[in-house]
């Protein structure tokens, strides 16, 4: 066989071979599947007229000419891009190779043509991608900037150059510790290098940064990794929002409410000044003043937990924690053992003053007036509903009482009312159990619980 019969045969590019009058003199299989027509169509037939779109054939032609006037020509052994033409009639991209061959004793031109349409529409895809990409970049609400190992900007988008005030050439030459407020810098650090160590995939944080004109403004930040394959180095990625104005109105609602909550206490103070002064002793026996102290005293501390949580919600164990505070005479005397929970204000008041009446009542009469009394606060969510229980025992017997008191009626119709649910007293001789149900919905917010830094588990 012809060396360039096998040639042709073997090649897994489309291949051409042209005579120099521009007839086809001969083309491969691979010929056939990219434009079409088989070998026994195309053969002496022009090939600018099958295979050459129509708006190219006369430089096509021109080009050819001159290369036989001149001898040679811009395209020879050179590897370009061109349109095709298949038999259908739709152009296509094709990249072409073309050689000068002795063939049957005469001299033909090679061409060695692959169809390109995929590549270019992957990339077409990728420039479009890449164009979506830059404009989401650059016009981002928030400022992105990536960094290297040591921190230090690579690039950055306009927003974050409206952020800082800094150019991204400014930007280049600094890391972003910087730019970060004094103050803030270490704890950061410790993040940074956590991360890059790989013992965090992410992390945010709150931070200041100093601007270039040495104005302080409040951030909130997004730090993540991007670990390249095939050796590219990785970077850090830092997508950052401006938080000032909401910091300060934070600090304002802070100031706020601790003003009211001292309002609230010392209003508090003064109604207790005043039954003092209204309910003599000689009327009012000393127990019941005492309680209505208590209760007091209760509300008080249910504040007190609320304002440190900027009065929008509290976890449950620390309401627990706060109702019990004045009975912990012995730490072991207490279990109190249940999911971690974010209780809204009311909800956090409302449970308060009832754990306190339930405590107040044990040491007066229940458990916590027996030196070996226990008392457990076990509760669960199930089916969407908050079920919380008291238990107490190791106390005195129980008697079952004649009628309700006010704590007791407290309890089964005020919390009840308040919490959207229902509480079960029952008077056991082995000890007083109280059942609390209310719906999730009702009293819990859904503030993430790492606010406060809790986990969600159990509390021991």
């Amino acid at each position: 066989m012809d060396p360039l019969q096998l040639l042709l045969q073997k090649v897994l590019d489309a291949v051409v071979v042209m005579r120099r009058d521009g007839t086809i003199a001969d083309w491969n299989g691979c010929a056939e599947e990219t434009f079409g027509w088989s070998r026994e169509e195309v053969l002496d037939r022009s090939m600018n007229d099958l295979i050459v779109p129509p708006r190219f054939r006369e430089a096509h032609a021109a080009g050819l000419s001159r290369y036989l006037e001149k001898g040679f020509g811009p395209v020879i052994d050179q590897r370009i891009e061109i349109s095709g033409l298949n038999r259908a009639g739709e152009e296509f991209p094709i990249e072409l190779s073309i050689t000068e061959a002795a063939y049957g004793g005469d001299r033909v031109f090679i061409g060695f043509l692959r169809d390109i349409s995929d590549r270019k529409a992957a990339e077409l895809a990728l420039r479009e991608s890449e164009a979506r990409l830059a404009a989401t970049y650059n016009h981002a609400p928030v400022g992105i900037a990536e960094v290297d190992c040591n921190g230090r900007f690579l690039t950055t988008n306009e927003q974050f150059t409206v952020i800082t005030g800094y150019s991204i050439e400014e930007l280049r030459s600094r890391t972003l510790f910087d730019i970060t407020y004094p103050d803030d810098v270490e704890r950061d650090r410790v993040l940074f290098r956590e991360q890059w160590a790989g013992e965090r995939d992410r992390y945010t944080l709150e931070k200041r940064y100093v601007r270039r004109d040495g104005s302080i403004i409040w951030i909130e930040l997004s730090a993540s990794i991007v670990r390249g394959g095939n050796g590219a180095e990785p970077f850090g990625v830092r997508i950052v929002r401006e938080i000032t104005d909401r910091k300060r109105v934070e600090e304002q609602q802070h100031l706020l409410a601790t003003e009211l909550n001292h309002r609230v206490k010392n209003t508090l103070a003064v109604v207790q000044g005043l039954a003092h002064q209204t309910f003599k002793s000689d009327i009012v026996p000393v127990d019941l003043m005492r309680a209505f102290e208590g209760r007091l005293s209760a509300l008080a501390a249910a504040h007190d937990l609320l304002i440190r949580r900027n009065w929008q919600a509290a976890p449950i164990t620390a309401m627990i924690s706060e109702a019990l505070m004045p009975f912990h005479t012995d730490g072991h005397r207490f279990t109190v053992r249940g999911p971690e929970i974010s209780l809204t204000a009311s909800a956090t008041v409302n449970l308060a003053l009832g754990i306190h009446e339930l405590a107040t009542n044990a040491a007066k009469y229940g458990a916590l007036s027996h030196p070996r009394g226990q008392v457990e606060i076990l509760w669960c969510t199930v089916d969407g509903e908050l079920r919380l229980t008291w238990r107490e025992y190791g106390g005195p017997q129980v008697v079952q009482p004649v009628s309700r008191g006010f704590g007791t009626r407290l309890l089964e119709r005020a919390l009840a009312r308040d919490l959207g649910g229902t509480v079960d007293v029952e008077f056991d001789p082995a000890g007083v159990t109280c059942t609390v149900v209310a719906p999730l919905k009702r009293i819990t917010t859904a503030e993430p619980l790492a606010a406060y830094g809790l986990a969600q588990q159990p509390a021991a």
